[in-house]
């Protein structure tokens, strides 16, 4: 009969606690206060973000198509600096940025 209650018990923990992990994830807010422009060498962009905490990537848009750069960590407002190339040295028609979340 112990044995039983123990396992009631248990179970009982363990089902009230499973809700409780699922809404602890990671609630940081994604990327914001973007910005986006093209460098003084005209085929390459940029991106950075200013706060919350995810990933930046800068897009160029180029006369053979769109380039993205890599994917840049942000985090607590801190943010490297996403570069994007158009091939050949051809200048940038466009730029802008894309975000998401960790």
């Amino acid at each position: 009969m112990r044995k039983m209650i123990m396992a009631v018990v248990t179970a009982a923990a363990i089902t009230a606690v499973i809700p409780l992990a699922q809404g602890t994830a990671h609630a940081d807010p994604v990327p914001s206060d973007c910005h986006s422009g093209i460098y003084y060498q005209k085929y390459k962009t940029w991106a950075s973000c200013n706060s919350g905490s995810g990933y930046v990537r800068a897009v160029a848009k180029c006369p053979t198509g769109t380039t993205y750069g890599p994917w840049v960590v942000v985090s607590s407002g801190i943010s490297g600096q996403s570069v994007a190339t158009c091939s050949g040295n051809r200048n940038a028609t466009g730029h802008s940025y894309q975000i998401k979340k960790y």
